[in-house]
């Protein structure tokens, strides 16, 4: 529980220069820190806790020196200006103790000797130290204390003062907190003790110093290596009395060049400025490592510290990170026998051989497509191509056209048929393809697959879970043969997108990848299915599957009890919501958020784009949670059962897909391996599992195995047409932040065999993702009609694909919106607003995460869309808040989906559209943006669309996929499906 108590007792010198600065502090105070520190039933007081910070900070600045780590120079932060100067040689070790005590002491008699009535106050507030300047005259007694940053300073004075300046900076859209303190530090409050602090410091001895001072006492100072001694007495009588200039100091040794800042405290305080200047200054990946954190292992901590250090290029000493001692016994031979010839061409496509990437399309045709570079004749490609699907080929009549171009990408078609198979070879430009060569193919057998071969395995007897019964009805009989945890089980597994018997049930869902819009589905189906009260958010978010459980059957059994509950605080919350919307009505801000909206404003015009390859990298979020310092959940279906199975058979969560796996002992191993290759249906050995060192390498391994062909690219196998069915497919676009695993409800209550194929996220504008799905939807049914879904997002996608379709002649027989919904007003463009989006968002951010930063308003507002999420993830990486990568990467998705839909303009459209209509958007959503309070007329499609069908289908926008909502929406597809099948066929 104490300030660096672990760390005393696992760092041995660590703990000896705590010894050795407690020593002259007992001599100096009377009283010993180490004690405290070591003793969970002392507590802090103001004075002792800020002798305590100082001891810590030169013990952590030995710690660093033993390893080899020396500062090119310090920065002090007021009170740590001490510690800063024994760093630097300023000060000898008895003098820096007789300065820490004198100060605290002083400090703390001065503010325990104040009455209620005289006690000062300080806050921190966004204003600017120019701005700060301007306020003198309406509170002529408020100073500034601390220049915390470019544009937030600390100030201090009397109470009331302090206060109404605080009322006056949130009145005018500032952040702006009092802080925890009943004095005001810095301020003219301090004056009574400056001549006390000097009588007590006569007779210090400083010195010249042996490191670079950037000082928070004179401002904007830079004192040398050998700079002759600054730390006498009237250095800290006038570091307690003026301001702390500390976002100066800052700034100039980010003008020197200083890229790297180390933090010496108990918990990182300081590395938010720094970051702030930082970014202000031009330096935007500044590298910030804080030594200790609270509630995190210190040991872990600070070796991370050190690590970081390493490297970025620090001088550090890694022999002193281990003790001497004899080689350890390895467990198991460091040789691995492995193949490693290349199977993979260098090239992200694999189009730069011939006859290039191959794609086995639905209706049996095969596709290449080589660099025109690489083709040195139309026979040698034609041969190779049909190489890769007979085995014994030869090459019958064939005609040329053109000769091969010298630049572009060059197709191959083949098309078989008795006894070979015709060639087609066309140049590809653009969107253009122009015919170059005709061939026809003789061949023997079609070349097999290839086919893994899994041997019978023995192994230790591995641990029977419960099956999983899937059949059931709309609503959970109690009195029915389907167990309680078994329907829960279905019903998170298909919001999270798992298969139930994947779901490692001790691991929190959080860490399996549950984000806000899981959460709220879980909520709501569990809500009908059980037929219980309102089930309260956190108990789903922060729990594992048994946990859930637990609280579920809690609340059927004792229904009138959990419902009484409910109606208490849903009385509690309609007050409170009452009391801020009367806030509301004065001050025109709703600054509290719980949840990411889905947002769809028309505002500026996109012109499609050309056709470009679909990205599939799965590395963009593995980058973007490194970025923001967080575990990355499982990303697809490979990655979800390899990282449950894990949890189960090791009992131990992985934490996240890309973090190193703990070496198992054999007899796990084989029990790990054993259980993939059964649900894998391929063999996944032993030497597999021992030779990845992430879940998403051991991902890979299992991925070629799985069957179902879940995921290809950006667009997901939902249900694959049966085999001879001619039945039309449904394809249904994600929304805003999710994916196209929300339709799976809809999908069962659909007629058997009704294929549907999800369409997964893409970048860009709207008209471009647009673009970039219809070639996939083609390559899958080449002919309409077709029929599209989206809930949200997904209808602006649905509706603007089949806008595109339509302008090519293609045939659309149904488009449908899934409460896909205009706001009712508008939502500005300027810089005023981005700053009220993003401030709402910071109170979203410390409600649910506790992240608690100055947010950099000036930079987002002149920054796009792109530019403003990724300022804000550059501050949660240094915030140190444990986000999950899920949430984060739902989070970044939802808000550049969000803005995709706002700058999107909607365009007439000449076919039929049906808009599934919810009552109103959910709460979440509107007090992230207030323009969804109200909704447009017709949901904003009346203009646009010039055959709109509307069906009232009520709950609110995130309820619609889910019963019993989407039952309503799956009767009228169905009925809408088996007219078009008629029209289709003339049945």
């Amino acid at each position: 529980r104490k300030m660096a108590s672990r760390l005393y007792r696992t760092n041995a010198v660590f703990a000896a220069e705590v010894d050795k600065v407690d020593e002259l502090l007992v001599d100096e105070a009377g009283y010993s820190i180490r004690e405290i520190i070591l003793d969970d039933s002392q507590t802090y007081e103001f004075e002792n806790s800020q002798v305590a910070i100082f001891v810590i900070q030169i013990a952590l600045a030995a710690t660093l020196r033993a390893h080899g780590a020396e500062p090119s120079a310090v920065i002090g932060h007021s009170m740590g200006e001490v510690a800063a100067a024994y760093v630097a040689g300023g000060l000898n070790l008895e003098d820096a103790v007789r300065i820490i005590y004198a100060r605290s002491r002083l400090l703390a008699e001065g503010q325990d000797g104040l009455g209620a009535a005289s006690q000062g106050a300080m806050a921190l507030v966004e204003y600017t130290p120019d701005e700060v300047k301007t306020l003198t005259d309406q509170f002529p007694n408020v100073e500034p204390c601390v220049y915390a940053a470019p544009t937030h300073t600390t100030v201090g004075g009397p109470r009331a003062e302090v206060e109404a300046l605080v009322e006056k900076a949130e009145a005018a859209g500032k952040m702006a907190r009092l802080l925890d303190v009943k004095g005001a530090g810095h301020t003219a409050a301090v004056d009574v003790l400056l001549g006390e602090l000097a009588a007590e410091l006569a007779g210090i001895e400083p010195s010249k110093l042996t490191a670079g001072v950037y000082s928070s006492v004179d401002r904007e100072a830079h004192y040398r290596v050998g700079h002759a001694a600054i730390h006498g007495v009237d250095y800290w009588t006038k570091g307690m009395r003026h301001p702390v200039w500390f976002t100066q100091a800052v700034n100039v040794a980010v003008g020197d060049g200083h890229t790297t800042f180390v933090e010496l405290a108990p918990n990182p305080v300081a590395l938010m400025s720094v970051a702030a200047t930082a970014w202000a200054a031009g330096l935007a990946d500044a590298t910030l490592i804080p030594t200790l954190k609270r509630k995190e292992d210190e040991a872990d901590t600070f070796l991370a510290a050190l690590a970081q250090l390493y490297v970025h290029g620090h001088a550090l000493e890694l022999a002193t990170l281990f003790e001497s001692g004899p080689y350890a016994a390895i467990p198991r031979t460091a040789y691995l026998r492995k193949e490693f010839w290349l199977n993979s061409q260098v090239s992200s496509s694999g189009n730069s051989r011939v006859p290039g990437a191959r794609v086995a399309l639905p209706d049996g045709r095969h596709v290449w497509e080589v660099q025109a570079s690489a083709v040195s004749g139309f026979d040698a490609l034609v041969t190779a191509a049909a190489s890769q699907v007979f085995s014994d080929v030869a090459l019958g009549a064939s005609v040329s056209h053109a000769s091969v171009p010298a630049a572009g990408t060059v197709v191959t078609t083949l098309t078989s048929h008795l006894g070979g198979a015709s060639v087609q070879v066309h140049a590809h430009e653009g969107s253009a393809f122009t015919l170059l060569h005709e061939a026809v193919v003789t061949s023997g057998d079609v070349r097999p697959e290839p086919v893994v071969a899994v041997e019978e395995r023995s192994s230790s007897p591995m641990e029977e879970l419960p099956e999983v019964v899937e059949t059931f009805g709309d609503r959970w009989d109690p009195n029915g043969n389907q167990k309680l945890e078994d329907r829960l089980a279905i019903i998170v597994a298909e919001s999270m997108g798992y298969a139930p018997e994947d779901l490692p049930p001790e691991v929190p869902l959080i860490e399996l990848g549950l984000d806000s819009l899981s959460a709220v589905r879980i909520k709501n189906r569990v809500e009908y299915e059980f037929d219980i009260p309102t089930v309260q958010l956190q108990a789903v978010r922060d729990a594992n599957l048994r946990e859930v459980e637990k609280y579920l059957r809690y609340a059927i059994e004792n229904r009138d009890e959990v419902q009484a509950l409910a109606d208490k605080q849903a009385a509690e919350k309609a007050a409170e919501q009452a009391a801020e919307s009367g806030a509301t009505a004065r001050d025109e801000a709703l600054e509290t958020a719980v949840a990411a909206p889905e947002t769809a404003v028309p505002s500026a015009e996109y012109q499609p784009a050309p056709v470009v390859a679909a990205q599939t990298d799965l590395g963009g979020k593995e980058a973007f949670a490194e970025a923001a310092g967080s575990d990355v959940p499982p990303r697809d279906n490979a990655e979800r059962m390899t990282f449950a199975t894990w949890a189960v058979v090791t009992k131990e969560s992985a934490k996240g897909i890309f973090n190193t796996l703990p070496i198992l002992d054999d007899e796990t191993a084989e029990k790990l391996a054993a259980r993939l290759t059964e649900r894998a249906g391929g063999e996944i050995t032993f030497d597999d599992v021992l030779d990845s060192e992430t879940i998403e390498q051991l991902a890979d391994k299992v991925r070629p195995h799985l069957e179902d062909g879940e995921i290809d690219g950006v667009v997901r196998n939902l249900r694959a047409r049966p085999e001879g069915s001619t039945a039309t497919p449904v394809f249904a676009f994600h929304s805003a932040g999710s994916s196209t695993v929300a339709y799976e409800p809809l999908l069962r209550k659909l007629p058997a065999g009704t294929p549907m194929y999800g369409l997964e996220r893409v970048e860009g504008p709207i008209a471009r993702r647009a673009a970039e799905y219809v070639p996939l939807i083609k390559a899958i049914q080449p002919e309409g009609p077709y029929v599209f879904v989206g809930w949200s997002l997904g209808g602006i996608l649905a509706y603007e694909v089949a806008r595109q379709m339509e302008e090519e002649g293609i045939e659309v027989a149904y488009v449908g919106l899934l409460d896909t919904v205009m706001p009712g007003t508008k939502i500005p463009d300027t810089k005023d607003e981005v700053r009220k989006r993003w401030e709402r968002y910071a109170a979203f951010a410390k409600k649910t995460y506790n992240v608690d930063y100055p947010i950099p308003y000036d930079k987002l507002v002149d920054s796009d869309d792109e530019g403003q999420i990724r300022i804000i993830t550059d501050l949660v990486k240094l915030s140190g808040a444990k986000i999950p990568g899920g949430i984060i990467e739902h989070q970044r998705t939802s808000w550049l989906d969000n803005r995709a839909i706002q700058t999107a303009e909607l365009k007439e459209y000449g076919g039929h559209v049906t808009l599934y209509l919810a009552d109103k958007y959910h709460d979440d959503a509107i007090a992230l943006e207030p323009a969804y309070a109200t909704r447009e007329e017709h949901g904003g499609w009346g203009p646009v669309v010039k055959d709109l069908e509307i069906v009232y289908v009520g709950g609110d926008h995130l309820a619609v996929v889910d019963e019993p909502y989407i039952g309503k929406i799956a009767a009228h597809l169905s009925k809408t499906l088996e007219n078009i099948e008629s029209a289709r066929t003339g049945a």
